[in-house]
């Protein structure tokens, strides 16, 4: 296959299930943890620290070695690693805060912000259809706060469908907020990720381990700072939280998230933008059914709008991008430069949610 083919179907249908899965699998874990302690930083160390590990043990049963610490290459992935442990833990308090079926609400801002940050970037106006498709997505982030009047007030709705009137769902502002910068990290951090791949050679578990490994060591002096060794000690004798709790639920989310960084890496290096929004929306759908269902969230007519209107924007967006970026046929594009007088030039896509110009 060439180098500039797309992957086939049956590798892109697998990156998106696995990436889809594990999202899935680490938002439920974390969330379930987060809500019997109170030792976040802590606990994303854990998560980290397992990850590093588990990439240590990786050439027992895979082909592979981990990379060599050498002052070039740190430098050279320092960034990308800087902005995803500020994104990790923004985004930790975040789910901490909110409902984990609101959690996706909170972070809603993430496709606008790309696309503000590409076209800064490239110094290319985003188009109509784009500006209106992101305009959809931060009406649906407001939606909670500034809803239409008739809705407002419509009954809320638990996991059996019984009517709960007393359960006020206001998200707390904090978690808001955090969400929103968690949104901005993830827009810097999908950028900044495109070029750490360049800087390793393509190596997808390089730059797994160099972000884990570097993460784990600027959240050591956040720990420290935010006061949780003492909290830790704590628990360990038992005087505070679940301690057998909070470890087997920090292995077990170190495992999945060993395995969401991959699948993210991936879902980056092989999907197209249209296919990794779209997993993006059904992920929005399930999580908030599993978010009633596991921790009984309750739903209003205000926050299921939310959602609605976060995944239509998505929809369109990645429909307008399919339809302009399409790529043509060769025989248009010899046709077009033969009419023209023009040398080929290679067709770029803007991709806000993945970050890169991809041919």
């Amino acid at each position: 296959m060439a180098t500039n083919d797309p992957p086939p179907a049956w590798k892109v249908a697998g990156v998106v299930g696995f990436y889809m899965t594990v999202a899935l699998i680490m938002v439920m874990t974390n969330k379930w943890v987060l809500s019997t302690s109170s030792l976040p930083l802590t606990f994303l160390l854990l998560q980290l620290a397992t990850s590093v590990l588990l990439l240590h043990l990786l050439p027992l049963f895979y082909d592979y070695t981990p990379p060599r610490w050498t002052k070039s290459t740190v430098l050279a992935v320092t960034p990308v690693s800087v902005v995803n442990v500020v994104g990790l833990i923004f985004n930790i308090y975040c789910l901490k805060l909110v409902d984990a079926s609101y959690f996706q609400v909170a972070r809603g801002l993430t496709l606008p912000m790309t696309v503000v940050l590409q076209s800064m970037m490239n110094g290319i106006r985003p188009n109509g259809f784009t500006i209106i498709s992101c305009g959809i997505v931060m009406w649906g982030f407001t939606y909670s706060f500034l809803p239409i009047p008739f809705a407002s007030s419509a009954p809320q709705i638990d996991i059996y469908g019984m009517e709960v009137q007393e359960k006020r769902l206001e998200a707390p502002m904090a978690g808001m907020l955090l969400g929103v910068a968690s949104a901005a990290m993830v827009a810097v951090h999908a950028i900044l990720v495109k070029q750490a791949l360049k800087k390793v050679e393509g190596h997808t578990l390089d730059l797994a381990y160099w972000q884990n490994a570097l993460s784990c060591l600027v959240l050591i002096p956040g720990i420290v700072f935010s006061g949780e060794i003492a909290d830790f000690a704590k628990m360990v004798i038992g005087e505070e939280g679940d301690g057998r709790a909070f470890i087997i639920g920090s292995g077990v989310t170190g495992v999945v998230g060993f395995l969401i960084c991959l699948a993210g890496l991936l879902s980056i290096k092989v999907t197209s933008p249209v296919t990794h929004m779209f997993s993006s929306a059904m992920r929005s759908v399930l999580q908030t059914m599993l978010g009633v269902y596991l921790f009984g969230d309750v739903l209003n007519s205000s926050r299921i709008m939310s959602v609605v209107l976060i995944i239509i924007g998505s929809c369109l967006y990645t429909w307008n991008q399919s339809r302009v970026h399409s790529p043509k046929s060769p025989l248009q594009e010899d046709r077009k430069r033969l009419l023209t007088g023009q040398e080929k030039f290679s067709n770029y896509a803007n991709d806000p949610e993945k970050g890169e110009r991809k041919d």
